[in-house]
């Protein structure tokens, strides 16, 4: 009903093939209501003003080809997992104990489950080691007071034997003098944040706070 007094239709879907399909049926809809209403599509990835402004000024005509792969994705999904699952539920139902019922098989579900139970093993399969390391600063106090202080680092980063990481210690400390090869310098720049993306909002709740997506989705 909203569609039948508006000359132009934009959709603000998600920027991937689902979102094109997703656009498609929005426009399948619309248009019999009103076919001659002009159709665009929005193309961004983040919520800030410079993506949304930068997307409407950049409004293109809707992609029926991926649309088209995102039907036929669906429907090979449809018809393998139908097989797949009818052949295992009949094949392995009186086979197994506890396997009562139907046996699904999912296209997309089954690889995804085999990096979750990979990740699992390494995950059961690690064993925490002692290591050790050196650690070299050097603090220079300047006539106002200031206190400046450079801190290297050890190419070697960590030795797994106690040892060999003594022996290098006190072959540092006998010497006392260390000789400075070459010191590079470089320009470095922080730019001001920019609000986040969905994949990069996870992406950094999984790696800083070890947060699964849906947590992060379930909490913002």
């Amino acid at each position: 009903q909203a569609s039948q007094g508006c000359s132009d239709l934009l959709l603000w879907l998600d920027c991937d093939r689902e979102g094109e399909a997703i656009g498609f049926e929005v426009m399948e809809v619309c248009m019999r209501a009103n076919p001659r209403m002009r159709v665009r599509r929005a193309k961004f990835s983040a919520l800030s003003p410079s993506d949304i402004f930068g997307a409407l000024n950049r409004l293109v005509p809707p992609d029926k080809q991926q649309a088209d792969a995102v039907m036929a994705r669906s429907e090979l999904d449809l018809r393998l997992g139908a097989a797949f699952t009818r052949m295992q539920t009949l094949t392995l139902q009186n086979e197994y104990e506890g396997l009562d019922g139907v046996i699904s098989y999912g296209p997309c579900q089954f690889p995804t489950m085999w990096f979750v139970v990979q990740r699992a093993l390494r995950i059961s399969a690690f064993k925490a080691e002692d290591f050790w390391s050196l650690e070299l600063e050097h603090s220079k106090v300047d006539e106002a007071g200031v206190t400046t202080s450079s801190r290297f680092n050890w190419a070697r980063n960590r030795f797994f034997d106690r040892l060999s990481c003594l022996i290098i210690y006190e072959m540092c400390v006998e010497r006392k003098i260390a000789t400075v090869a070459s010191v590079n310098a470089h320009e470095k720049r922080r730019w001001r944040p920019v609000p986040l993306a969905t994949v990069e909002l996870q992406k950094g709740a999984s790696i800083h706070l070890r947060l699964s997506s849906d947590q992060t989705m379930e909490i913002a």
